[in-house]
């Protein structure tokens, strides 16, 4: 018996269960384990198959990722055994709806998500470029923060970048203009990155949640951390970006971001502007988040912030 532990996603699924069939291992031999980091790095593109076998239906891809989002503990196996005979005993299994495994499959896409039910994921086009992401998130109801924010703000940038900076949601600015990062602490991230020579058109910028949650306090709109739960609905769509642009640097803005891309035993100011590699990057770096900087009790910890904000940055610059 094979365990095999994997980050609770669709990538990280996909990834195991591409080296899973090159090495000719069946589903009975396998046991499916979650885990905050995964045993293998991702690997973005098509289903996987075996050298010399057919390409799994692009329907099956679509299927897994919503099915994924399934709260259900065994929906790794039942994805696992359903790829398994679509690659070596029916192509055509997915047209039969009689099928008992068909039909297993069909019933994890109706159960609840993570967090409330919540999850971007059956909004999420299957192997789509940046384009057709963008142009889906703008239609995505994964989560109730879409009711309340006046629109979805989707990453911006050079679709071809070799460095992506995540942040932790857009802010009040964001959420009016539709684009990320172009509000105080968007002025703040412009000035640190001309300081150390980087050109933000030739980057991508985007958040780990894409709508803006907030509270009303008169006229004013505060910003308010998203829940574990409103992370984990919006990942599909920060996972998908990811996968598209597969960049050489990830860089996260803040804590709730780098909780996001490097998991829940990170710690801002004990662990910024060290260099790691996860599934997303081979270098992955975090560092204060911006408004931080805003934030600051006076000049004299907004100017230290800052300094740290630049010094990281400058390790980006020079790898």
């Amino acid at each position: 018996m094979r365990t095999v532990a994997i980050e609770p996603t669709f990538e990280s699924w996909q990834a195991a269960a591409r080296m899973l069939l090159r090495e000719g291992v069946p589903p009975a031999d396998v046991r499916w384990r979650e885990t905050a980091t995964a045993d293998q790095p991702s690997l973005a593109g098509e289903a996987p198959a075996p050298r010399g076998s057919v390409r799994v239906p692009r329907q099956f891809l679509e299927l897994a990722r919503r099915a994924a989002a399934s709260a259900d503990p065994a929906r790794w196996q039942v994805l696992y055994e359903t790829l398994w005979r679509l690659v070596h005993e029916n192509h055509d299994l997915l047209t039969d709806a009689r099928d008992p495994g068909v039909q297993r499959l069909n019933s994890l896409l109706t159960q609840k998500g993570p967090g409330e039910g919540e999850s971007a994921a059956p909004f999420v086009p299957a192997g789509a470029g940046l384009a057709e992401l963008r142009a889906a998130a703008a239609r995505c109801t994964g989560c109730d923060l879409y009711r309340h924010a006046t629109q979805m703000v989707f990453g911006r940038g050079d679709d071809k970048a070799r460095i992506v900076l995540v942040g932790e949601q857009p802010g009040d600015q964001e959420d009016r203009q539709g684009a990320p990062f172009v509000g105080p602490a968007g002025e703040v991230l412009d000035r640190a990155l001309a300081e150390v020579g980087l050109d933000r058109e030739r980057l991508y910028v985007t958040n780990a949640v894409k709508h803006f949650k907030f509270e009303e306090r008169g006229k004013r709109r505060i910003h308010q951390t998203p829940r574990a739960s409103e992370l984990a609905a919006c990942r599909p769509w920060l996972e998908a970006e990811l996968a598209a642009i597969r960049p050489e640097i990830l860089v996260c803005l803040g804590a709730t971001a780098a909780r996001a891309i490097i998991g829940d035993s990170f710690r801002i100011t004990r662990d910024h502007g060290r260099f790691a590699a996860t599934r997303w990057a081979p270098k992955t770096i975090a560092t204060f988040h911006p408004s931080a900087v805003l934030r600051g009790e006076d000049e004299a910890q907004q100017a230290q912030l800052y300094t740290m904000l630049v010094e990281d940055l400058r390790k980006v610059a020079q790898a």
